[in-house]
């Protein structure tokens, strides 16, 4: 039985992923997380085009985008491409979890290593998850009250 909070909407991790390629088909996107906004489920995240900053909002039902906004501040410069996809990363997490629903999930890249931030809710409790981007293995959970 796979139970994951994407799944409870009609737009997955990997579609608010696609829906950003075909706008920015150069970039990476680097975090995705789901909240609510004016009484809508949304995905908000960020991607990076060619070194630049952008944030993204996303209609978690309907694939709508309500926001795809470039941030200049910002810069990163990922060179990879990875096995594992936030989808999977969502799987992995949920695998490693009680009855537990994503937060959020971040891609991250340490001493060139990528890896996958997923915040798991659960009860009471809340996971932090790390998962390599590589291979799927989780490095480490982290749980608090």
């Amino acid at each position: 039985m796979l139970s994951t909070l994407s799944f409870s909407y009609q737009v997955n991790y990997d579609d608010v992923v696609d829906i950003v390629l075909r706008n920015y088909p150069q970039s990476r996107v680097t975090k995705i997380e789901i909240s609510n906004y004016k009484g809508k489920a949304i995905y908000e995240g960020e991607t990076f085009n060619k070194g630049q900053k952008i944030e993204f909002i996303i209609d978690a039902n309907t694939g709508e985008v309500y926001k795809m906004d470039p941030n200049y501040d910002d810069e990163y410069n990922p060179s990879y491409n990875l096995p594992v996809t936030f989808e999977q990363a969502n799987r992995i997490a949920l695998d490693n979890s009680f009855n537990g629903r994503v937060k959020s999930i971040e891609l991250k890249n340490t001493d060139k290593k990528a890896y996958y931030v997923v915040e798991v809710r659960e009860n009471k409790a809340e996971k932090v998850i790390n998962i390599d981007a590589n291979s799927g293995k989780v490095l480490n959970i982290k749980e608090s009250m």
